[in-house]
């Protein structure tokens, strides 16, 4: 990044810190993490027992709707203020500037999950402190990708008032009705569905990639076997090669679109 896109870094970070909308929800996160480790050290439950898997619920529920909310608007914002045109008059490329706009949401976001995060850390009695920790890495990747995806949504659309619908039919759409799909589809099928086919459908989805590999890190791997669900997970190459591609491939296609797109 050249000078010009560290400083629209810089602005991004600054302005994003000053939504409200953010502010609110991060705030409602921290204060449910707080309240699930304080009931935890009440109840003294291991982070494994309870604390992990809840707040590993709440990340899934929260994370991805803060996510979408920063990335909703980082180019229709532009086009409707019609300052894209300016914006890109700087000497800056056009992918610079989607990925200054990314990198300085992100790091607003890192914020909020740091403030979620932080919450249930420093209340949690001190021998859960470090298993809870463990949740910081895998929830920054669930936030980078849903981040990624609301960029790409800003992208496509000429509206804002599209992009916020969009967002959140995105969010209802991976967070609540894929399970209930794969749910739904086992069901029909009366379980006949190969485990393999349910394991590739879970993992493909970033929120159930999320939940899959943190309720195993809690709970076992045996998890899902409880209930009558073989998914098994990815292994580490795998698992990696999804988070990239969800992060990368979404920032990269926003590049292109504004790449090729005209701008009036």
């Amino acid at each position: 990044m050249g000078r010009v896109a560290l400083a629209l870094v810089h602005q991004e970070l600054l302005e994003r810190t000053r939504d409200r909308w953010v502010l609110v929800i991060s705030g409602l996160f921290a204060l449910l993490a707080s309240g699930v480790s304080l009931y935890g050290r009440s109840e003294e439950l291991t982070a494994t027992r309870l604390i992990g898997p809840s707040l590993v619920t709440l990340a899934s529920l929260f994370v991805p709707l803060v996510a979408l909310i920063l990335g909703h608007d980082a180019v229709v914002g532009e086009r409707e203020r019609n300052t894209l045109g300016l914006l890109l008059s700087l000497p800056v490329r056009r992918f610079e500037v989607i990925l200054a706009k990314f990198v300085g949401r992100l790091l607003a976001l890192g914020g909020a999950i740091g403030l979620g995060l932080g919450a249930a850390v420093l209340f949690a009695s001190a021998e859960n402190r470090a298993v809870l920790l463990q949740l910081i890495l895998p929830t920054l990747l669930l936030g980078a990708a849903f981040l990624s995806i609301g960029v790409l949504l800003s992208t496509l659309v000429s509206r804002q008032l599209t992009s916020a619908s969009l967002v959140v039919a995105t969010w209802f759409l991976l967070v609540f009705f894929y399970d209930l799909g794969l749910l739904g589809l086992m069901v029909v099928t009366d379980g006949q569905v190969a485990p393999e086919t349910i394991s590739t459908l879970v993992t493909v989805n970033p929120a159930g990639l999320f939940r899959l590999e943190m309720m195993q890190r809690f709970a076992g791997p045996d998890v899902l076997e409880g209930l009558g669900v073989g998914v098994a997970p990815p292994g580490s190459a795998a698992t990696i090669g999804l988070w990239t591609l969800w992060i990368l491939a979404p920032v990269a296609s926003s590049s292109l679109i504004l790449t090729w797109k005209k701008v009036t």
